[in-house]
């Protein structure tokens, strides 16, 4: 086990540190924020003064350098919108989008764990049609449209929910996390029904079920740990597919997180802030990898024979 610890700690460095330098390059020959800060009337000298005082007149090589030492001590500089430091501004908003991405993430894993298994028991059934074509919905409509229609009718029409910010306690939370949930949920559902439903034609099943077995310890204590390993990888995978689906979802519901500050770094090119956020959010989303493979091995017989083994 600390073998395979030390194998992932050293990923988690080198992916951070990869991703971190690819982004640095591609801010850079997205433009010059120096025109974007400066303002459309501004003349040449102004914007090189501009540049000169951000240190982006210095050749690439120092500015890359500049930028690792600045890695290294998690100091980003400061942002060229807001005035104050880059990484001050990420964990700001960081709380913001883990509590978002949180409770998108339990509301998935709470109806398409269980709602996957129900619809492989009873695919040929009216329920299980109705959890089928919900998941077909659920993966068909975009993020975007779905948090604009829940607008139009639990806000505008109905005026359940607040339909913008987060000055409202939970119920402004409300339809920002279902929008966020609905894709990775549908998609757990159709998956979790698949492996459920290629172990419904497993022999243990069907010798289970001579022997005496009932159908509830059948499914729940074999078939659903069987299924819960495939499915935590799946879990892992998608945290990418949370905060990419964060950045749509809070600016539809200008909801005060990472996601959006992000969106507006990018439009005005504000690279502290771009490179602060995408670090923050690398190492998030390796170190919960971390935390699954850990998982994996822990719910896998298999794996842990093969990690002892090492």
């Amino acid at each position: 086990m600390s073998r395979l610890i030390r194998q992932r700690l050293g990923q988690l460095v080198l992916v951070v540190l990869g991703l971190s330098t690819l982004v640095f390059f591609l801010v850079r020959i997205s433009g010059d924020p120096a025109g974007a800060i400066a303002g459309t009337d501004a003349d040449p000298e102004t914007i090189d003064a501009i540049r000169q005082n951000l240190g982006l007149n210095d050749p690439l090589i120092i500015q890359y350098v500049r930028f690792l030492g600045d890695l290294f001590t998690l100091d980003f500089g400061d942002s060229f919108q807001y005035r104050t430091p880059a990484m001050g501004l990420v964990l700001d908003r960081l709380p913001n989008t883990a509590l978002l991405t949180v409770t998108s993430m339990v509301i998935a894993i709470a109806i398409g764990l269980p709602a996957g298994m129900f619809g492989a028991v009873h695919r040929d059934g009216p329920l299980g049609k109705i959890v089928n074509g919900f998941a077909i919905l659920g993966q068909s409509m975009p993020g975007f449209v779905l948090g604009i229609l829940l607008i139009l009718v639990f806000a505008a029409r109905l005026g359940w929910f607040p339909s913008f910010g987060n000055n409202d306690g939970l119920r402004s939370l409300v339809l920002p996390a279902i929008t966020l949930s609905s894709f990775i949920c549908a998609r757990q559902i159709r998956l979790v029904q698949a492996y459920a439903m290629e172990e419904l034609s497993q022999g243990y099943v069907r010798t289970a079920s001579s022997i005496g077995y009932s159908a509830w310890r059948i499914r729940f204590r074999h078939i659903l740990r069987n299924v819960t390993v495939p499915w935590l990888s799946m879990v892992g995978l998608e945290l990418g597919q949370f905060i990419a689906g964060a950045v749509v979802t809070e600016s539809v519901f200008a909801w005060p997180g990472l996601g959006r500050l992000m969106v507006e770094a990018v439009s005005t090119r504000d690279y502290p802030v771009i490179q602060a956020g995408v670090f923050t959010i690398g190492v998030l989303v390796v170190l919960i990898n971390f935390i699954v493979d850990l998982l994996y091995v822990k719910v896998d017989p298999r794996l842990r024979t093969e990690v002892a083994a090492t």
